[in-house]
């Protein structure tokens, strides 16, 4: 049996076990769309790892995510890798039944809290610590809100039919702005979660971290949506295939099933981009220049529009940070800010002209409104749309 095999043999008895047909159905598809993914990815080379006969912790060094990284590093450059025990994957099986929230959401949800148990064993975690400390935070934003935002009630913090919120926009978009103007909706953002519980690697961004942090913000969106909060499910969500998983944007039976009711807020970018504008968007490679000395003056002129935004918000990210870090500012825990490198900034800023499509979005306009109040009303008028 080689490793896609094996690897598709446990999740059959996930799927046997609890009788989980949707799951056994996308296991049947040659044609699924799982095994390009990077959950099955990261879990197969997991598994190689695992049953290759070797030395088992040397060997996850190795296992690698769809990008080639690998999924154990920390600092890799200097061989630092979390890596505590050899996975157990009949146990992880069996501990599926602890995490059963998952049952009633999609393939891809039951597959990715597998291999977030399987990460779990790896790296020493303990996922009901991590959730704890992640519901925690989830309570104390709300007593925050309830007492610095006036728009929020405690009388009427619950609803019958909760919403799940998506922004979809780069950074500097006004996604913060307009979250402000929500009455009643909790903030579930990765970067806060990210921070709260892995702040002490970094964080370092690594695919097991990732996928910890993202597996406790979805069990938390879960939990409060069932409680009947709405959720503002806070990422940039500009790439179609990741958020996908909660949109269902793309129709493949992974994504089917989501229980939801999904409301998408699309951020408008500053100009739009025609295919040969973001073609020359997309050619610039941040990796290898760096952005404050690049020379912009060739560039057309929507294309250094977006270009000068991106090196605006990049270098007031770096200057903020810079003095967080150096204790001249304190970092806010419901609002964390990473210093992310320009070339993601750039990244998602060129995934940002998708936009999403369907009767269940909500186009934000990108307008310059220099006054506070009347900024405060634009943002008002879309916020109510959502949470009507």
């Amino acid at each position: 049996m080689n490793t896609d095999e094996r690897t598709i043999g446990l999740l059959k008895e996930i799927a046997q076990k609890h009788s989980l047909e949707k799951l056994a159905i996308v296991l049947e598809d040659k044609n699924t769309i799982l095994f390009k993914t990077d959950i099955f990815i990261c879990l197969r080379d997991i598994v190689k790892a695992a049953e290759d006969g070797g030395n088992v912790l040397e060997a996850l060094k190795e296992a690698k995510n769809v990008y080639k990284s690998p999924i154990f590093a920390v600092n890799p450059a200097k061989g630092e890798f979390m890596i505590k025990s050899a996975p157990d994957f009949a146990k992880a099986v069996s501990d599926m039944e602890k995490y059963s929230f998952c049952f009633k959401l999609s393939p891809y949800h039951i597959i990715n809290t597998f291999l977030a148990v399987v990460e779990a064993q790896v790296t020493g975690m303990d996922l009901d610590d991590l959730y704890a400390k992640g519901q925690k935070h989830i309570e104390d934003s709300i007593e925050y809100s309830l007492k610095t935002n006036p728009n929020w009630d405690r009388d009427t913090l619950t609803v019958e039919n909760p919403r799940l919120i998506m922004p979809v926009g780069a950074a500097g978009c006004g996604k913060s702005t307009f979250y402000r103007e929500l009455s009643n909706v909790v903030n579930f953002s990765c970067d806060n979660v990210r921070y709260l519980l892995f702040k002490d690697f970094g964080p370092c961004f690594s695919s097991w971290e990732s996928a910890l942090a993202w597996w406790v913000v979805n069990r938390l969106t879960d939990t409060y949506l069932s409680k009947g909060y709405n959720v503002f499910y806070n990422g940039v969500n500009t790439d179609p295939e990741y958020r996908s998983p909660i949109t269902m944007e793309n129709p493949d039976p992974l994504f089917a099933g989501m229980p939801y009711d999904v409301k998408l807020v699309y951020f408008e970018p500053p100009v739009h981009l025609n295919a040969e504008e973001l073609k020359e968007l997309s050619d610039i490679n941040l990796w290898s220049a760096k952005i404050e000395d690049m020379d912009m003056s060739a560039l057309s002129a929507n294309v250094k529009q977006i270009m000068e935004l991106i090196k605006g918000n990049y270098l007031r990210t770096l200057a903020r940070t810079k003095d967080i870090s150096g204790g001249k500012s304190e970092q806010d825990p419901f609002d964390i800010l990473y210093a992310v490198p320009a070339a993601i900034v750039k990244l998602f800023v060129q995934q940002s002209f998708n936009q999403p499509k369907g009767g269940n979005v909500v186009v934000v306009p990108r307008i310059e409104i220099p006054n506070a109040a009347e900024r405060t009303a634009f943002y008002k008028k879309y916020a109510d749309q959502l949470i009507q």
